[in-house]
């Protein structure tokens, strides 16, 4: 996918290229118009914002030159993914399956569930995933953990987990170790090549304290902890009081280098999208681009076919006189 921001530059580049050799020509072109201005504009010459018309030109090729350049280099549609080809970039999700991950304290309303709220959240990470070099795994935990997804090019197979699978079913009833859930993900992460994966922690935060592993992986580049559910008010399940546990959360995040996010309310800011070493621009920020490139280029091109039709009919000063037998 490509970077609006290097488009960006390289469109800048391109544009400087284009005035550099219109002004050039426009200045060459002053030259011979001084030699012949009368014979062309009679004794009166010429109007005086034709003055102007150099630099409306100069614009013009200007934006146009930017506009079509990028769209030449906009993708006109997805590449296609090549399921053998060796990821460069991996995302592993550490998801919370546990029963209370279902009572429904999530989202502003404090009407929608933990879990369905969490792969809203997630949602927007994997609007910016290119799953051309990028492979996402998914391991589930509760008084267990277990690789659910494993490496898959396929996102809708993990949006299809993340919705529909009641994955406490698999685990023996008890309290929830969310410890052993990052300690399957961290091990599954360690023969990938260095910095080349990103970390995501979806949890309420209601588990019991353990330890993990002092030394994280070299593969880990990122690490982010998203809570879900009310960490304010309690909802009751099992028999006792569930509630998002930010403080036990923001201390994992700590521990694991990374950030915390409560995502109960919020989606994940676009400074943190971004901030990810394996996050790319979205969907979204590619249609503005390809929005704002047709808007210059049809203003550039407009400007260049109009101009020499204002210059041929209202450019002059000498009026034309008409000789009627």
């Amino acid at each position: 996918m490509v970077d609006p921001q290097q488009l960006i530059y390289s469109a800048a580049v391109i544009a400087l290229l284009a005035l550099v050799l219109v002004a050039i020509g426009e200045w060459l072109h002053a030259g011979r118009i001084r030699r012949i201005e009368k014979l062309a504009f009679g004794e009166a010459g010429p109007q005086p914002w034709t003055k102007l018309a150099p630099l409306v030109r100069c614009l013009a090729v200007t934006m146009l030159a930017a506009g079509l350049w990028v769209l030449a280099h906009l993708e006109s549609k997805p590449p296609e993914i090549d399921p053998d080809k060796e990821p460069s970039q991996h995302l592993l999700v550490a998801l919370d399956v546990s029963p209370s991950m279902y009572l429904e304290d999530a989202s502003e309303k404090r009407n929608q569930r933990r879990g369905e709220r969490a792969s809203d959240v997630l949602e927007a990470l994997f609007e910016r995933l290119d799953m051309t070099r990028t492979r996402v795994s998914v391991i589930a935990f509760y008084t267990e953990a277990m690789p659910v997804v494993l490496e898959s090019f396929d996102i809708n197979v993990v949006r299809n987990v993340l919705n529909a699978l009641p994955m406490e079913h698999a685990f023996e009833p008890g309290q929830t170790q969310l410890q052993k859930g990052v300690e399957e993900a961290l091990k599954y992460a360690k023969p990938w090549p260095k910095e080349t994966a990103t970390l995501v922690v979806v949890s309420d935060g209601d588990t019991v304290d353990g330890d993990l592993p002092r030394q994280i992986p070299i593969s880990i580049a990122d690490v982010l902890v998203i809570g879900v559910g009310d960490p304010h008010k309690g909802s009751p399940v099992a028999g006792r009081t569930s509630r998002q546990n930010k403080q036990a959360l923001e201390r994992l995040a700590v521990r694991l280098k990374g950030r915390y996010h409560d995502g109960n309310t919020k989606h994940l800011p676009s400074d943190i999208i971004r901030s990810l070493s394996m996050a790319v621009p979205s969907i979204q920020d590619q249609t503005f681009l390809r929005d704002l490139a047709l808007a210059i280029t049809g203003i550039g091109g407009t400007i260049i076919g109009l101009l020499p039709i204002c210059l041929a009919h209202f450019g002059s000063r000498r009026k034309v006189v008409v000789i009627t037998p």
